[in-house]
């Protein structure tokens, strides 16, 4: 799809644009009804919390009332306590903003905007009250009251008046998810898995994986019948986060086996014919199933554990690479078997209802809370942002005594928490304002121009529905949603509407430059306090994925395993999602451009693995998978840490002796399970971590005694 057909409007676009057009006329006209102080902000509200989905337009609506409610009661609290101290005052308002930004960001849910509405809000309501803080509570509760009414009539005109439910959209997009998901594993199983596309392929389904949790969040606020569906799609997601590693680890074992052959240059279908015959039959068998798209039926699952008790029995006694390749690879091809069955027929489930047992249950660990990247430094940094942004306008307002410098200190404050999200917000900053320069030139002409010549509700809704209509189709379009955002939600706002006109020229002009000196201010406190560059950004996440597998290797307790697991899994997929979006803006010739960190992640996996079995193992066994475990904390503790090359590279090479020790020592203890998940993770890691790392050699044969 081409961006000009991505970026045009359809026929839901324009229905969403009318709805929400009368859905903020209706709070216009309650509010205007019931002589509110400021009608325009239940007509703003309207447009803030507006989205195509219903059930997305509740769960905004929700956390906005809350935010807005928690943020009247701090302007209450605060401002008539302190006003007689302008400097504490000040402070307590930038402390709470900046502290609810910082609570928002790490946060990362849906729900996090009602932290960050919570901080701005009081700063709304708050500096606009420092001329007369005697009226705190009733404007508090006004505002409240008008922004209630916009969320309100939001809500309901989207859930009654032709509702877009999120069920077909959720439907299409798991659909999706599961094509592209298939392609993946065939592409792997036939050996393509490596190839740039591929890579691209694996970096867009983390990131749509993890996606899909924010929507499930929406989904809970939809019809009753869809919030049944909300727990088999939280399993869902996990078993699509957990295909991930499993289709990366297939494709490096495909490598390693080609190289352990002598033909690094092979590649595509040739790939399959490195493998005894055994494991071809199993790939061509798999890969069936995987193209038919069908549900596991009990036929074809004995027809795969067949083929995977056959290759399990023919490489059982090997000790020599080759042999651990090949059961290493059916253990891989019985976990994604397992997982995409259970993605079919969850899949199933949400269509039907119906529920039905699952297959894959290693690591299924009931984490109702799913593990999320926080990057304390960023929030801090932002909060700090907001908070010198809106002391130094402040400063400025008290230092020239102009009349509507609250209004610079607000906006300041404000458009640094709504862009505290992005790397470098100072971009987006300048094209809203360049945006708003011509907003002002509009609102001016309707201002006292044309809202003179109005006279009624209905012609001003009429007058307002020429603007409001067209520009909120593009609030449904994503290319295009800040301009739309930017008309829908300023002009109402500028145009002060209320039930009494005042035509004010001084007003009008002294109320938009404060908007725009807000801005530029917050543009460059932002530039110089926690702008970063997407590379930046990107390398952060690296290391702390890093930092993660180091705090893995030490997890002492083994009952853990599970929790472990999960927890491991949804905080580096989290952060493989963030990283996908920002690679696309790095340089090729960038030490992170070509990061995966599905393999880092499957290296974290193993790691645990390592961990949780080896004191099952006998003891000598179990003190070389505990030296192995140790030289990969040590590695990772350097790559993490910026070491040097030359000890990062003698870290390596230590860490490559001790798995070639514990491999060695594991497999002489024979076959137990815990053994057999031990040998399992040190293949995956040595074949994982050093792709070019001679064959392993495992123990050569006892001799045969002679008779004496």
């Amino acid at each position: 799809m081409t961006k000009t057909a991505a970026a045009a409007p359809g026929f839901w676009d324009v229905v969403f644009s009318l709805k929400t057009f009368a859905a903020a006329m209706l709070a216009l006209w309650i509010a205007l009804t019931f002589d509110l102080p400021n009608p325009y902000w239940a007509v703003g509200a309207v447009y803030i919390v507006a989205h195509p989905l219903s059930g997305a337009t509740t769960s905004k609506a929700v956390y906005r009332l809350i935010g807005t409610v928690v943020g009247g009661i701090a302007c209450v609290v605060m401002v008539p306590n302190l006003i007689d101290a302008p400097e504490l005052l000040t402070l307590a308002l930038t402390l709470w903003m900046g502290g609810c930004l910082v609570v928002s960001l790490l946060d990362r849910s849906p729900r996090s905007y009602a932290f960050m509405l919570a901080g701005y809000t009081a700063a709304l309501t708050s500096f606009a009250l420092v001329s007369a803080p005697q009226t705190a509570f009733d404007y508090a509760v006004g505002r409240v009251e008008e922004i209630a009414i916009g969320i309100v009539c939001a809500a309901l005109v989207s859930r009654l008046v032709f509702p877009r439910h999120a069920g077909p959209v959720l439907a299409a997009r798991i659909d999706a998810w599961l094509r592209d998901g298939s392609r993946l594993a065939l592409e792997s199983l036939r050996g393509d898995g490596g190839t740039p596309a591929a890579l691209a392929d694996r970096r867009r389904l983390a990131a749509d994986a993890v996606d899909l949790n924010a929507f499930t969040t929406h989904i809970a606020y939809d019809t009753s019948a869809l919030r049944d569906i909300v727990p088999p799609l939280r399993i869902l997601q996990r078993r699509m986060v957990a295909l991930l590693p499993l289709v990366s680890g297939i494709t490096d074992l495909i490598a390693a086996r080609v190289r352990a052959d002598g033909d690094a240059g092979a590649a595509g279908m040739t790939a399959r014919g490195h493998w005894p015959a055994e494991v071809q039959a199993l790939i061509a068998e798999t890969c069936a199933w995987l193209e038919s798209g069908s549900e596991l039926t009990e036929d074809r699952r004995a027809v795969l554990l067949a083929r995977l008790e056959a290759v399990e029995a023919s490489e059982r006694e090997g000790m020599q690479w080759d042999g651990l390749l090949a059961l290493n690879f059916a253990a891989r091809i019985r976990d994604l078997v397992q997982v995409w069955s259970d993605c079919i027929d969850l899949r199933g489930e949400i269509a039907s209802g119906a529920r039905r047992p699952l297959r894959w249950r290693r690591y299924d660990a009931k984490v109702e809370n799913r593990p999320m990247h926080r990057d304390w430094g960023m929030a801090l940094m932002s909060g700090l942002s907001v908070a010198l942004a809106t002391c130094l306008t402040t400063a400025f307002w008290i230092a020239t005594g102009w009349p509507q410098g609250g209004g610079a200190a607000m906006m300041a404050g404000i458009f640094c928490c709504l862009f505290a999200t992005m790397d470098d917000p100072v971009p987006v900053m300048k094209k809203f304002c360049w945006l708003l320069l011509p907003m002002i030139g509009a609102a001016f002409v309707f201002e006292f121009a044309v809202m003179p010549l109005v006279d009624g509700f209905l012609p001003l809704a009429l007058i307002l529905g020429l603007f409001l209509v067209p520009a909120g189709i593009l609030l449904a379009i994503p290319s295009r949603f800040l301009i739309g955002m930017v008309l829908c939600v300023n002009l109402p706002y500028m145009l002060m509407l209320q039930s009494r006109a005042t035509y004010d020229l001084g007003s009008f002009l002294n109320s938009n430059l404060a908007t725009v000196v807000g801005i530029v201010a917050a543009a460059c406190v932002t530039s110089l306090v926690r702008s970063v560059g997407a590379e930046w950004s990107a390398r952060r996440l690296v290391r702390a994925g890093w930092t993660d597998i180091v705090a893995a290797a030490d997890l002492a307790r083994p009952g853990d395993r599970a929790a472990a697991f999960d927890a491991l899994l949804y905080r580096m997929l989290d952060r493989f999602g963030l990283l996908a979006p920002r690679l696309a803006a790095i340089p090729a010739g960038s030490d992170v451009a070509g990061t995966d960190l599905v393999r880092d992640l499957r290296n974290g996996l193993n790691i645990i693995d390592l961990r949780a079995h080896r004191d099952a193992l006998p003891r000598e066994a179990g003190d070389a998978v505990e030296a192995a475990l140790a030289a990969a904390g040590a590695y990772y503790s350097a790559l993490a840490g910026h070491k040097a090359a030359t000890e990062t590279t003698e870290r390596a090479s230590s860490l490559l002796t001790a798995l070639d020790d514990a491999l060695e020592t594991v497999l002489a203890t024979g076959g137990s399970p815990a053994a057999t998940r031990v040998r399992l993770a040190l293949v995956s890691l040595r074949c994982t971590l050093f792709p070019e790392a001679p064959p392993f050699h495992g123990p050569e044969p006892m001799p045969l005694l002679k008779a004496a």
